[in-house]
C-alpha cells in the first residue's frame, strides 16, 4: 500500500502541474479570501464560485467590510448561490473575526458558525502552511475509487503523513480538488482520459448523495422566497403563496425551517420579513 500511495501522489501533482486551472485566489495565503471562497464554493462549481469570490472580495475586502454592512446587502449579493444560511453563516462569522482576528481563533477555526473540519484544514493548508489534507467529498471519491476502499477517512488517517511527505500541502489539496471536478468526477469520470486508470481500482461503491433537481424543488422555493422579500419588503403569508404559485403546507414547512436558520421572522400580524436582527 506505501509504493501505491507514493506512486497516485506522484502522479496526481505531476497531474496537476500539467493541468491547473489558474485563479486569481490560488496563490494567496490571506485567512479571509481562503474562507469566502471555502464557504461560496460549497457545493458550488469553482468556476461558478471564482465569480462570486470576486464579487464578495471587491466589495468586502476584509472582515470588518462585511461586519458592517447589513445582512440583506450580504443576501442581494449571495442571490443565486442557494443555501442561504450560508450566507447568514458568513455574516454571523464576519463579526466574530472582526473583533478576534483569524490569528487569535488559530488553530481552532471551527469557532466559526458553519466552519467543519474540511473549512478549517482549508484555512490552516491554505493560509497557515500547516500539513493537513483537506478531506472534502472529491479527495474521499478519488481515494475510495483509486485504492477500492469503503472508508477512505481510515485510509486517511494512516496515510497522510506519507502523501504529505517532501510535499507542500497547499498543492496537494488543490491537485485534489482540480482533478475530482475535472476527471474523477462523481458522475461519468474521464477514466479513459485517467492518467491513473492502469492502477486503479474503479470501485465505484462510494458516492456522493443524489443531487437533488434545483428545478422544482424547495432549495429554489426558498430562494425565490428571498428574492421576493428582497424586492417587496415584508408579505402576508398569504400573498407569498399567491406570488410563488406554491400549496400552503409546502410554503409553511419552508418557512419553518427558514425561521430556524434565522433568515426570516413571522410577526403577529403574519408578515413574514427577512430577520430584522441581521440588519
Amino acid at each position: 500500500m506505501e509504493v501505491k500511495t507514493k506512486n497516485f501522489k506522484n502522479v496526481l501533482l505531476h497531474w496537476y502541474k500539467d493541468n491547473k486551472r489558474e485563479y486569481a485566489w490560488r496563490n494567496n495565503s490571506d485567512p479571509w479570501s481562503i474562507y469566502l471562497l471555502e464557504v461560496i464554493s460549497q457545493q458550488t462549481q469553482l468556476d461558478r464560485a471564482d465569480k462570486y469570490f470576486k464579487k464578495f472580495i471587491k466589495e468586502f475586502p476584509t472582515p470588518n467590510d462585511m461586519a458592517t454592512t447589513s445582512f440583506k446587502k450580504v443576501l442581494k449579493m449571495w442571490s443565486g448561490l442557494g443555501y442561504n444560511s450560508r450566507a447568514k453563516r458568513m455574516f454571523e462569522s464576519s463579526k466574530i473575526i472582526a473583533e478576534k482576528s483569524f490569528d487569535d481563533l488559530y488553530p481552532d477555526f471551527q469557532q466559526l458558525p458553519g466552519v467543519g473540519p474540511y473549512t478549517e484544514n482549508a484555512l490552516l493548508s491554505f493560509a497557515y502552511n500547516e500539513q493537513v489534507i483537506t478531506e472534502d467529498i472529491n479527495v474521499k471519491r478519488i481515494i475510495s475509487r483509486y485504492f477500492g476502499i469503503e472508508n477512505p477517512k481510515k485510509y486517511i488517517d494512516r496515510f497522510s503523513s506519507l502523501l504529505l511527505k517532501n510535499t507542500n500541502s497547499r498543492n496537494l489539496n488543490q491537485a485534489f480538488m482540480d482533478f475530482g471536478s475535472s476527471v474523477c468526477k462523481p458522475r461519468s469520470p474521464l477514466c479513459y482520459d485517467c492518467p491513473l486508470e492502469n492502477t486503479c481500482e474503479k470501485y465505484f461503491n462510494y458516492e456522493t448523495k443524489p443531487v437533488e433537481r434545483f428545478s422544482g424543488s424547495n432549495r429554489e422555493l426558498r430562494g425565490n422566497l428571498i428574492k421576493l422579500l428582497l424586492k417587496k419588503g415584508n408579505l402576508k403569508v398569504k400573498t407569498i403563496q399567491q406570488e410563488l404559485d406554491t400549496d400552503q403546507d409546502r410554503l409553511n414547512e419552508i418557512l419553518k425551517k427558514m425561521q430556524k436558520d434565522g433568515l426570516v421572522k413571522l410577526n403577529t400580524n403574519n408578515l413574514v420579513e427577512i430577520n430584522p436582527g441581521w440588519y
